[in-house]
């Protein structure tokens, strides 16, 4: 094949909209807010209705919620900040952000929140100063620009409106919504035809393909629902924003650091999962629901699946896994350990993925490029090293990239 078959992820840089949040204090505060919510819904007022509502729901935190052993700390956009948390004579206080776009709740009797088009407008403004933080000293334009998001939808998208400000006229922007966790699978696959259209003479030439992940998911937070799926959700999904370019590979040496050289990728439906994971609009906030089954459903194919993905570039599973890296992507406590079993791997072989979870959070599509910045930052794995990418959203879709470190 000639090079351009085999174009190279890197420049992962991911941004901080926010400061990390303390797991402990995002599970205090969000009890807190939830029993007060409770208490509204339920016309309790007095004090000690009020304390034994806190205790209820405190209980089902620790029943459900991700533990700080788990996930030491989240980014959380739309969160009070610790200085404006106030704790007297057992009651929180929580003061109203300091801007306009962060305050999705009207004061303490607020327990919907904002509808979703003023939610979708503070997401344009959250968004659009990111990737003026991004690309504010980008002096040369990428040919193109993929934008990754399961949190908010706005036409023209904040990506379009970056171009026009930058005046790059020449960049075309698309956009791969939706797709939940594996939107970075599905956006390196359009990038990768996107740099061979260049190449076959069906567009013009493209050396790099910008993609930028831009993942809101406190936006989304429900206080009003008390079940256990709520407050597993609540505890475990983050806020992620990070952008990386997939470049020919004579492109990519410009850049003079390592990068993952794309040698495969593949997605796959799978039988009878439709409902297992679901990402609908409601009147105030994306509902997404990920029932038990993603974990059984996934267990029963990763295997053919991973041993289909290598067989497509002539490497036996069996007889290269022991040098293998997977970078699988963290949707929850136990799905990395469940796939490691599985696939019969070592606790190092999948670590990079646990770390990320202990360190972000579920970042939805934004989680695997985090991922796989953690193994071209990990002096540990050495270039020429295999790397197995895997990701799932709603469908239910298995994906999957074969990846070299160069």
């Amino acid at each position: 094949m000639d090079n351009y078959d085999y174009p190279v992820l890197v420049n992962f840089t991911p941004v901080n909209v926010a400061t990390p949040v303390p797991q402990r204090l995002a599970l205090e505060v969000s009890a807190y807010a939830m029993a007060r919510s409770y208490c509204k819904l339920h016309g309790i007022t007095t004090r000690q209705g009020k304390q034994q509502a806190v205790a209820d729901i405190q209980g089902k935190f620790e029943e459900y919620a991700v533990p700080p052993a788990v996930i030491r700390q989240r980014q959380l956009v739309f969160f009070p900040k610790p200085a404006d948390i106030r704790v007297m004579d057992g009651d929180m206080f929580l003061a109203d952000p300091e801007h306009a776009h962060l305050r999705i709740f009207a004061g303490p009797e607020d327990t919907k929140g904002a509808d979703l088009k003023t939610r979708h407008q503070y997401y344009g403004k959250i968004v659009g100063d990111c990737l003026g933080e991004m690309y504010g000293d980008a002096a040369v334009a990428p040919d193109d620009l993929i934008h990754v998001t399961s949190t908010g939808y706005l036409a023209p998208s904040p990506l379009e409106r970056l171009v026009v400000e930058k005046k790059w006229f020449s960049t075309c922007v698309s956009h791969c919504y939706h797709a939940d966790s594996h939107g970075a699978f599905s956006a390196i696959k359009m990038a990768h035809g996107f740099l061979a259209s260049g190449q076959n003479g069906t567009a013009s030439p493209r050396q790099r393909v910008d993609i930028v992940h831009t993942e809101l998911l406190s936006g989304h937070h429900d206080i009003e629902d008390v079940s256990a799926a709520n407050i597993a959700a609540m505890s475990l999904y983050a806020d992620g924003f990070i952008n990386y370019s997939l470049c020919t590979p004579a492109h990519a040496r410009d850049y003079a650091s390592p990068g993952l050289r794309v040698l495969a990728f593949n997605e796959r439906l799978l039988p009878d999962s439709a409902d297992a994971m679901t990402l609908v609009p409601g009147p105030y906030r994306f509902r997404t629901t990920t029932s038990d089954m993603v974990e059984v459903v996934i267990r029963r194919h990763v295997y053919a699946f991973v041993d289909d993905l290598l067989g497509r570039i002539g490497i036996d599973f069996e007889q290269a896994r022991p040098g293998l890296i997977f970078a699988i992507h963290p949707g929850g406590p136990t799905i990395i350990e469940r796939i490691e079993d599985e696939l019969g791997l070592l606790d190092d072989q999948v670590a990079v993925g646990q770390a990320v979870l202990r360190e972000n959070g579920n970042m939805s599509s934004a989680t695997i490029p985090h991922v796989l910045k953690g193994i071209l930052d990990e002096p540990g794995i050495a270039p020429g090293t295999r790397v197995v990418c895997l990701g799932y959203g709603p469908g239910l879709t298995l994906a999957g990239l074969v990846l070299e470190k160069i």
